[in-house]
Order: C-alpha cells, then sequence, then structure tokens
C-alpha cells in the first residue's frame, strides 16, 4: 500500500507539503493539492486514521450534534444537513460522527465521551439554542464548533444560516402575489428560536410595506382545544406563514377540520415534507441543507487570517 512517502517521492515535494496537501492545507497552493491527490488516487494511498490520530492529538472525525427533540428521525432537512457534511469531510479524509439522543444529559455525556475518549476536536451542532448546555461545555473545551443557526442575541459562534429575514419576507409575498392571500397570518412555536424572530421580522416587514395588519400565531405543543381557538378567532385568514413545515401542516389539518369547504395557503420552511402529506395548497420555502452542511465544514476548517464568523446560504421560494 502506498504511503505519503512514497507520493513525495514520485512528486520529488517533501513529505510535510504531502501531508499538508492531502489534508487540504490552505498554505499550500490548489494547484499542488490537486495534483497532490491525484497521485495519491494513482498510487492507490489510504490515509491511515490512527497514526494521524497519534501524532496531532486529534481524531479524523468531525462530531455532528443533533438536536433533542422527537423530530429529528424522520425530517429529510437533517437527512440533507449531513449529506453535504459528509460530501466535504470525505474530500478531506475525516469522517463524521453523530450524537444523538431523546434527552440532553444522553447527548451531553456522548460529546463529552467524544473529546475525552476519542479525541474529536471539531463538531458542528445542527442546532443553536440559547443557554444549552451542550454549547456552553464545547465553548469550555479546547475544541472548534459551528453550528447550523445563528446565536441569539448576546451570543457569538460561528455559524451557518440562511437570511431568515429575508425569506420570511419572501414566503409572505409570495402567498400574496401568486394566490392572492389577503390576509396570511404567522405561525411559530413558543420557544422563540432566533431563526423564528427573524421570519416573523421579515412577515411583519412584508405586512407593513402592503397595508396589512399583521397576526402572531404562538402555536402551542400538544394543545388541540388552544389551537382550534386561535384559528376561529381568526376568521378571515386564508393564508399561513408558518415557521417549519411541520407547524404549517398542524395548523393546515386543523383548519380544515373545522373549515372543509374553506380554501387556504400555507407555506413553510425545509421542504421537509414528503409529497404524499401535502397537497397543492401546501408550500415550503428551499432552505438548500445540503449546501448549508456544506459551508458549515468549510468554515469549521477554514484556515484564513481572521477566520469568517459566518456562512449565509441563500433560499429558494
Amino acid at each position: 500500500m502506498a504511503t505519503i512517502r512514497d507520493i513525495a517521492k514520485q512528486m520529488g515535494l517533501s513529505v510535510s507539503t504531502v501531508s499538508r496537501a492531502l489534508n487540504d492545507n490552505q498554505r499550500i497552493s490548489a494547484r499542488t493539492r490537486k495534483k497532490v491527490k491525484q497521485m495519491a488516487a494513482h498510487l492507490g494511498y489510504q490515509p491511515n486514521y490512527n497514526a494521524r490520530n497519534l501524532t496531532n492529538q486529534e481524531a479524523n472525525a468531525v462530531g455532528v450534534i443533533f438536536p433533542v427533540n422527537n423530530r429529528v428521525v424522520d425530517n429529510i432537512f437533517y437527512v440533507g444537513l449531513l449529506r453535504g457534511i459528509n460530501e466535504r469531510l470525505t474530500a478531506k479524509n475525516f469522517v463524521l460522527s453523530v450524537a444523538i439522543g431523546n434527552a440532553t444529559e444522553q447527548v451531553l455525556e456522548n460529546v463529552k465521551s467524544m473529546i475525552n475518549r476519542a479525541q474529536i476536536k471539531r463538531f458542528i451542532l445542527l442546532y443553536s439554542h440559547i443557554n444549552d448546555p451542550i454549547i456552553e461545555l464545547l465553548r469550555k473545551q479546547d475544541v472548534e464548533f459551528v453550528t447550523v443557526g445563528k446565536p441569539a442575541a448576546g451570543q457569538n459562534w460561528p455559524y451557518v444560516d440562511n437570511n431568515n429575514v429575508k425569506a420570511g419576507a419572501d414566503a409572505t409575498r409570495f402567498l400574496i402575489n401568486h394566490y392572492q392571500v389577503s390576509h396570511p397570518v404567522f405561525a411559530e412555536s413558543p420557544n422563540g428560536w432566533p431563526y423564528e424572530l427573524d421570519r416573523r421580522e421579515g412577515y411583519l416587514k412584508e405586512m407593513a410595506q402592503t397595508n396589512r395588519k399583521p397576526v402572531i400565531f404562538a402555536v402551542p405543543d400538544d394543545n388541540d382545544s388552544q389551537l382550534t381557538q386561535l384559528i376561529i378567532a381568526n376568521p378571515q385568514m386564508d393564508g399561513i406563514v408558518a415557521t417549519d413545515d411541520y407547524t404549517g401542516l398542524l395548523i393546515y389539518h386543523r383548519f380544515k377540520a373545522l373549515f372543509p369547504d374553506k380554501s387556504i395557503e400555507v407555506i413553510g420552511f425545509n421542504n421537509s415534507l414528503p409529497n404524499e402529506l401535502t397537497d397543492q395548497h401546501f408550500h415550503s420555502v428551499d432552505l438548500h441543507p445540503k449546501e448549508m452542511g456544506k459551508a458549515a465544514v468549510d468554515l469549521l476548517f477554514s484556515e484564513e487570517v481572521g477566520k469568517p464568523q459566518r456562512a449565509i446560504v441563500t433560499h429558494t421560494v
């Protein structure tokens, strides 16, 4: 099996230059990195993860941490994120290691093990929550991490996100312009996540520009009677801008159960529902999760001077 020394000998380069090129070190020119990787493929070189681990005291792995909620397993948004992350990590000769669980304490112990036993020093969190104990743990450790979703006000760390203010405005405008919706309401969770606040801001801006009265729904968890009351109290509503697809689908089904003969247009975010669960009245903003996953890895491994603190991925209505 070919080694780094074999590649270096074939190309007339130093072993350290070949090693840096194979690990995408930005100090090595893109042209040289490409040629080294081509030679490595030609010679059948396979990286020795254990050797790298012993040398750098860092595993050839990135910890990917899922949020603790019951929608993770069947949400294809996270599948898109993982596809993008894995594609970028494979090119860097890294693998991903997943932390997922039904309780925060369970995931926290998993992450501690990743740091202390597996020597993982780079992490991507597929969420950004205020006062999150896992984020607080990572901030105290000698590790690097990136979140998918911007931090709440007053907090600061590298993150990948969409322009959610613009996305909220675009979604609202889509219903008004394409489906002649006159009274769209905005539906959000009671949690006040940063992305929800931004999407609500975009909704409010678009409603103000079109001289419409905004209505905000804080959709309760597992409280059908309260949701029913919200819908009945707003008989004028003919459109829903929901902070995510699941929230939009929940309100849509409740609305149709109450008013089966009335039509309503719904737009959510994440493009995360199977087609069989929706119909022609349900729309979604595509946040391009695969591209977000790629951007998260690029940000995590960036070696630029004055390392960028964020990456914004475009959305599509």
